[in-house]
């Protein structure tokens, strides 16, 4: 009991660390910085924020289907050539969805820019923050088990 009331403070402190320099999903300082810099001329600026987190979207995504092809399917318990084919092409596929939900999800996100000069800050903005939370997620993927 004592050791459950010792980690609630913990967690209460890393639950609000976590949100605290979030204002919403569309705010992102590098595209603050855009329109600091450009305001109503920043659309090149956002353009290339927005391809450089493609980019690196890209590039994780691509890092772990490589890995995830090199992974030697014999070390799992009942593992076969089918069960590897089939988690690689589950990979893929979450990311096909993800990709899509990310996209209606900003759709949403955005809807109070919708009709303003902002609307395409707001989206790179959402976009870039998806892609750092995609990101991690995929660097999170487990692709060998160590049993």
């Amino acid at each position: 009991m004592k050791r459950i009331l010792a980690i609630i403070p913990a967690l209460t402190i890393a639950t609000a660390s976590l949100g605290a320099d979030e204002k919403d999903i569309t705010s992102d300082n590098a595209v603050d910085q855009c329109l600091d810099k450009y305001y109503e001329f920043s659309s090149e600026c956002l353009e290339d924020l927005n391809e450089k987190t493609e980019a690196e979207l890209k590039k994780a995504y691509e890092t772990k289907l490589k890995a995830l092809e090199r992974v030697d399917y014999t070390k799992w318990w009942m593992g076969d050539e089918d069960r590897k084919k089939k988690m690689i092409e589950a990979f893929r596929k979450s990311q096909r969805d993800w990709l899509t939900y990310r996209d209606s999800y900003c759709e949403v996100a955005t809807i109070g820019e919708q009709e303003t000069h902002f609307i395409g800050a707001a989206w790179t903005g959402c976009t870039i923050k998806m892609n750092k939370r995609r990101i991690k997620e995929i660097q999170l993927t487990v692709v060998e088990t160590t049993r």
